[in-house]
């Protein structure tokens, strides 16, 4: 990876949170994990059995998720760290090739379906997640719809810094519940 895509990544988050700091969210940010170094990002990799894209391992080195479930960081969903949802992403994965049909409208190659490398990074329950392929880098919401699985960007950067433009741009704003607050949007949860 880039220095420059690590970069690009570490100002996204900080612009949401600095959004956030500034609109009485500060206990999203507050609830932020610290960074996981190389080394715990490599031992992960080593649980799951697969490298993982070098813009997760990126987002991963600045919050390796978050302390509690609840008061999460994307949207109204947790920021996942290492390890989290594996089981439903499995499942959701097992929907997905059970209806080839459907593959077109999720945005997802044969290869994306075939492989079993993906990722949760945010989630809110087992229901609502965002996943990465690891054979891609692509980004890809996950639900209990069909298709399960419909992609929403080429990149984990490209996510997080359409994220970050869309709350600087006051598309969200701080509501109270699933804990002390989330950041409400009205199309989605993230």
């Amino acid at each position: 990876m880039s220095q420059e895509r690590e970069v690009r990544i570490r100002n996204a988050v900080e612009r949401v949170k600095s959004w956030m700091n500034v609109h009485g969210a500060e206990v999203l940010v507050e609830n932020l994990a610290r960074g996981a170094s190389g080394a715990q990002l490599d031992a992960d990799e080593q649980a799951y059995g697969f490298r993982f894209p070098a813009d997760l391992r990126a987002l991963w080195s600045v919050h390796a998720g978050q302390h509690d479930e609840q008061n999460g960081f994307v949207g109204a969903m947790d920021l996942l760290g290492p390890g989290a949802e594996k089981e439903n992403v499995a499942m959701f994965l097992g929907f997905l090739r059970e209806d080839p049909d459907s593959w077109e409208e999720a945005g997802v190659t044969p290869q994306e379906v075939q492989s079993d490398a993906w990722v949760a990074f945010a989630g809110r329950g087992y229901a609502d997640l965002l996943v990465v392929s690891a054979s891609s880098g692509r980004v890809f919401s996950c639900a209990k719809d069909s298709p399960p699985f419909h992609l929403v960007a080429e990149s984990i950067l490209d996510w997080l810094e359409a994220y970050a433009d869309r709350v600087e741009a006051g598309t969200y704003h701080v509501e109270e519940g699933f804990g002390d607050c989330y950041l409400a949007r009205d199309e989605a949860l993230f």
